[in-house]
């Protein structure tokens, strides 16, 4: 085993015995919050999420608001690379803001995808030629938001790289499209 597989892990264990799922008059639901409290895991995140695809030397980090604008400048900041936020915008798609020499860049998710969809948004001047995208969320489960990211980056012209993500709970065939790569799957959490 090499030191890399090994503190990859130590997170992965770390990140198991700290999550636990919640039961609520509205279902179960994923309660990660001892990631974000315990300092030390917290440490862990950013070496961690940036190992999964150090082969392919990202230039630039991307996070999907919320917890993608969390771990993203974590990732960035033990990478050496920029970090650039990716909004949700649950207004019109047609609709433009700002000055028209910066023009925001849109995606959609599919209407399914949580009940309606919703519209991904950046400014375009933050993407460049030559730029090696790596997304940085908690947790993936259908590639939805990720692909609309995917379609953004490449409608800048920058490389998408892949997705690096806490838990990965995806499907094979969206991990092999999407480049998906985790610190955890869905079955290394307690049940």
């Amino acid at each position: 085993m090499t030191s890399r597989q090994g503190s990859l892990g130590a997170v992965a264990r770390r990140l198991a015995d700290a999550f636990t799922w919640r039961e609520t008059s509205w279902g179960t639901f994923a309660d990660a919050s001892e990631w974000w409290h315990d300092p030390e895991l917290l440490a862990m995140l950013g070496p961690g999420l940036g190992a999964l695809h150090a082969d392919a030397r990202p230039t630039l980090i991307v996070g999907i608001e919320t917890r993608g604008l969390v771990l993203g400048p974590i990732t960035a900041l033990h990478l050496g690379v920029g970090f650039v936020e990716i909004r949700k915008d649950r207004r019109i798609v047609g609709e433009h803001r700002g000055p028209a020499a910066d023009p925001m860049l849109r995606a959609a998710t599919p209407p399914e995808y949580q009940d309606g969809g919703l519209t991904l948004v950046v400014p375009g001047r933050l993407f460049r030629p030559g730029d090696r995208v790596l997304l940085v969320d908690e947790w993936i489960e259908t590639g939805a938001q990720a692909s609309a990211v995917r379609r953004m980056v490449t409608e800048a012209g920058a490389e998408w790289i892949g997705a690096a993500v806490v838990v990965d709970a995806c499907a094979p065939h969206v991990r092999a499209r999407l480049d998906v790569r985790g610190l955890l799957t869905e079955d290394d959490l307690p049940a």
